[in-house]
Parts: C-alpha cells; structure tokens; sequence
C-alpha cells in the first residue's frame, strides 16, 4: 500500500504560515509539497516566514531533504524564513545526518518555534 503526504497550511500568529506535513516525504510526493510551498509563497505576504510542521512525517528521503532545502532557496530569495519542526525520532536523525538541521532551524515544537523572535543565524549559508 502506498503511502500519502497530507498537507494542511493555514496562517498562525506572529506572521508565521505554518504547513504541517504528515505521512511520508519521497520521490512520490515532494512534488506535493514543492506545489503546495509554491501556492503559500505565490498568496502570502513578503517577506513569507513559513514553520514546516514534520512531527507527524513517518519518513523522508533524499528527495524529501532536497525539497526541504529548496523550499529554504525559495523562501531566502525572497528576504523569507524557513523553521522546521521536528521533535526526537526518526525524521529528526535524518536531518541531523543530512546535515539539513544545520541549515535550517529546528525546533521540538510549534509552539517552540513561534516563541522564538528572530532565528539565531538566520543568514546562515
């Protein structure tokens, strides 16, 4: 049985778009998020800060992280902000080893990562 990505967006406080993304993240549906991604940057306000919600992701692959980072791309071309969330497990030790937690901020929760004010490092490379 093939395994789906839901996607649920909807605006938060504090300006942040929050997307929660649920199932699993691969070849077959990172063009899901890619899409949807695209849709919230295309309606929302600039500069777009966005929290991806992974906390319900089962897994993702190289394709999942690549469109992780290039949603990152997306967003820092247009002066925007990307925060994952992601609390302990699986998906977690896949960005640390991807590296891509090192890239992007993480946070254990959304509450987490609507707290913070500014992102330390925010310009980061």
């Amino acid at each position: 049985m093939a395994m789906t990505l839901f996607l649920a967006s909807h605006w938060e406080k504090n300006g942040w778009a929050v997307m929660e993304v649920r199932g699993i993240l691969d070849t077959g549906t990172a063009p899901e998020l890619r899409d949807s991604v695209a849709s919230v940057v295309k309606e929302g306000r600039h500069p777009l800060r966005l929290i991806v919600d992974l906390s319900e992701l089962s897994y993702t692959d190289v394709d999942g992280l690549s469109t992780l980072m290039a949603v990152r791309t997306l967003l820092r071309e247009r002066k925007g902000e990307l925060r994952l969330v992601c609390p302990e497990g699986r998906v977690l030790r896949i960005l640390q080893i991807s590296r891509l937690a090192h890239a992007v901020p993480v946070y254990p929760t959304l509450g987490a990562a609507l707290a913070v004010t500014r992102t330390a490092g925010a310009d980061r490379a």
